[in-house]
């Protein structure tokens, strides 16, 4: 009984080891077994890819089945032509003369009007100028000696006859209703047309056989057709043949149009012709065959660049780049279309295509709604083993995501809050535990190192060798005035607390634009800006911080002195030069700094405020980098202690323009512009010119310590003048 004990104790205790701290891969197997949504997924890619490759073969073969219709129908349409036109060459005998004025002939031509309903016009045309028409009757047409009065409904066909033989032609008009028989006739003594001027004739002459015309627009009204004819001979001898007149048939693009309109290729598919030059012969729409030129209303056949629906000219810009491929697809507003072209057989002379343009879609009704079927069904399915799967595999990957956001964002150095991380996998809570260790290690070094130098070493993963390289810098020194006294006047622990608010507000300004903290050394600071990351506004963004300073510690003294603390009056220099920067110290100590003769330019740069009684003291050579940027003027030229070349030295007063905060006044510029010009003066020796302008620079600003300088400078060398060989250069005594 009491080994049964121990052994259920032991497998209860086996089992609540396994619950409270389980291994990451029983819960890798788990959620890998609830995965049979990959399954799923397989067999709907596959599904939709074989619906989709029957629905584009479906998609095919109707395109190919109504091009083939209208091929085999616009050939018939031709065919037609053609046929009537030899039918009625073997029926005229020109060597009668009155044979245009034959019943039977005449007859033949309406008969042949009638069958052919596409047909507008069977005419014939002697070389003597006479003429046989046989037409439809066109909406709205008049009476040919009466232009203002409509023919009556029931005329259907009009029947021209033109006789040239006399020496004033006759022209006899004929109308017939629809069953054939003469309603009227009207003659007029007037000829306005001649069958000689035309295309079907003259290119019939020309070439001596059955031709084709181009388009172009049928006499006696606006519709735009082409017309087939062939010229008749009549033989003189045995070896000559003479021609005597050509016989045609008019075809109207209208029919055409009509039948392109009745093609019901799908929902939204389109079926046209267009000749190879790129000119609509027939739309499925009425208004894209004609447009209006001048007052004659001349129609002319529209290009297929002027086509209303983009998909058309995108699809035969394709096919004419690519004429080896006449099936094709392509994509406009985010819809594929499928498109193809089919040239007419050129036995009939005519350089036309017939396209059809269709969306993908069109054809892929029922398909779609399979597809949406299975989708829906495979969808419940996964949803259901999704729950269950992001349950299991939730309680893995939220753990294991937090880890790594943490460890990435201790590798790029950004402070980060504690990880509270709750699993009961051993694995997750020993990385949640280094993770920790880490982030305190890692915020502890970066308040010894510059924490984009460590973000660097980090993400190069090297260690930390000795050495550096010589790069262009802008360096930026502080002190606090009189901090000495102010020192003695507060306990240890208040001045250090004091203290730290102040660097605290400072080194935020250096940070945030991208300077770099160096060193804190007593009260005074050293960054410096283009190191160790590139800052090509390096200049620009240092004067910018030092104004920053200025105008924060402003703010700060306004509290202290309500808070009876303490106000601090900070002097700064800034100097842009190229100076050895890098990892200096020895095997035990790194120091990332700056080394070289410009940092000393630097450092007295700082101290000499105390001579000008000045707040922001910058070198030459950073002046000339952003001296449209800000508002400067020059303060003198100085030899620091321990050297004996002079160096420009100004005062930085304001930004120009951007932060309004910085922005100087009015006052400000004037100062500087005058002062600017006094100081030249100075230079040039001109001590009455100099004289002159700092007084009323001083009745202005009387508080302006610099203005009264340069006043008793110039005063002073105007009663004892310089050697012949002074420089302006002012040699400090003191640091």
């Amino acid at each position: 009984m009491q080994k049964y004990n121990i052994n259920n104790i032991a497998f209860i205790r086996g089992i609540y080891s396994f619950f409270a701290e389980r291994r990451l891969r029983y819960d890798i197997i788990t959620s890998f077994i609830l995965l049979f949504v990959f399954e799923n997924v397989v067999t709907l890619t596959f599904t939709y890819k074989s619906n989709n490759t029957v629905s584009l073969e479906f998609a095919r073969r109707s395109m190919e089945q109504n091009s083939n219709s209208i091929l085999t129908r616009t050939k018939r349409y031709l065919d037609d032509v053609q046929k009537v036109v030899m039918l009625c060459h073997s029926l005229v005998d020109l060597k009668d003369p009155s044979c245009l004025s034959n019943k039977q002939i005449q007859e033949c031509l309406l008969q042949s009007l009638k069958q052919y309903v596409h047909f507008d016009n069977i005419y014939i045309g002697l070389t003597n100028g006479d003429y046989l028409g046989v037409e439809r009757r066109k909406p709205s047409a008049k009476y040919c000696t009466q232009s203002d009065k409509t023919l009556p409904n029931n005329i259907k066909y009009l029947i021209q006859t033109q006789d040239r033989s006399k020496a004033q032609g006759t022209e006899l008009w004929s109308y017939y209703n629809d069953d054939g028989i003469l309603a009227g006739e009207e003659k007029n003594e007037i000829l306005n047309f001649d069958p000689r001027t035309r295309p079907w004739f003259t290119m019939a002459e020309q070439t001596g056989g059955f031709i084709w015309t181009d388009i172009y627009a049928f006499s006696g009204t606006t519709s735009m057709g082409i017309s087939a004819a062939i010229p008749i001979y009549v033989s003189e001898n045995e070896r000559i043949m003479k021609m005597v007149g050509v016989i045609g048939v008019d075809l109207l693009l209208d029919d055409l149009t009509l039948f392109m309109q009745q093609q019901k290729i799908s929902d939204r598919g389109m079926a046209f012709i267009v000749s190879r030059a790129g000119q609509i012969v027939a739309y499925p729409s009425n208004n894209v065959s004609e447009r209006s030129f001048g007052f004659d209303n001349q129609r002319s056949l529209m290009s297929i660049s002027e086509a209303p629906d983009r998909q058309i000219q995108i699809a035969f810009q394709m096919y004419k780049d690519h004429q080896d491929k006449a099936d094709f697809e392509f994509k406009h507003n985010g819809e594929i279309y499928l498109a193809t072209f089919t040239p007419i057989a050129d036995e009939h002379s005519i350089d036309w295509i017939i396209g059809i343009v269709v969306p993908k879609k069109d054809f892929a009704k029922n398909i779609d709604q399979m597809q949406k079927n299975e989708i829906f069904i495979i969808l419940f399915v996964a949803l259901i083993a999704t729950l269950v799967t992001f349950y299991l595999s939730k309680r893995i990957s939220d753990p294991i995501i937090a880890i790594a956001k943490e460890t990435q964002r201790l590798k790029e150095f950004y402070d980060t809050e504690p990880l509270d991380i709750k699993s009961n996998i051993a694995e997750i809570k020993m990385m949640s535990d280094a993770i920790s260790a880490m982030r305190s290690s890692l915020q502890s070094f970066g308040k010894f190192v510059p924490k984009v130098l460590v973000r660097r070493l980090m993400a190069k993963g090297t260690e930390v060798k000795l050495g550096g390289k010589m790069s262009e810098v802008t360096m930026f020194f502080s002190d606090i005035q009189g901090f000495t006294s102010i020192s003695e006047k507060m306990s240890p622990d208040k001045l250090v607390l004091h203290l730290s608010d102040y660097f605290n507000e400072l080194s935020k300004i250096i940070v945030d634009t991208n300077g770099t903290i160096d060193k804190y050394i007593g009260d005074s600071i050293m960054a410096f800006w283009n190191a160790p990351t590139i800052d090509k506004n390096h200049g620009f963004n240092a004067c910018h911080a030092a104004l920053l300073c200025q105008k924060r510690l402003t703010e700060l003294n306004r509290q202290w002195e309500l808070e009876k603390k303490p106000t601090f009056i900070t002097r700064i220099g800034l100097h842009t030069t190229e100076v050895i920067v890098g990892n200096i110290g020895s095997d035990e100590k790194i120091n990332y700094t700056l080394m070289g003769d410009g940092v000393n330019l630097g450092s007295r740069l700082e101290g000499t405020n105390k001579v000008y009684k000045t707040k922001i003291l910058v070198s030459e050579s950073l002046q000339k980098v952003v001296a449209e940027r800000f508002l400067f003027r020059p303060v003198d030229i100085v030899a620091v202690k321990g050297k004996e070349e002079g160096v420009k030295i100004f005062e930085l007063v304001g930004q120009m323009s951007g932060d309004s905060r910085i922005l100087p006044s009015k006052e400000e510029v004037d100062l500087c512009t005058k002062f600017t010009q006094g100081f030249k003066l100075y230079t040039e020796q001109r001590w009455g010119e100099s004289i002159k302008l700092f007084e009323g620079l001083k009745a202005n600003y009387p508080q302006d310590y610099l203005t009264s300088m340069y006043l008793d400078r110039c005063l002073s060398f105007k009663e004892n003048p310089p050697k012949k060989n002074w420089d302006g250069i002012f040699v400090l005594t003191t640091k």
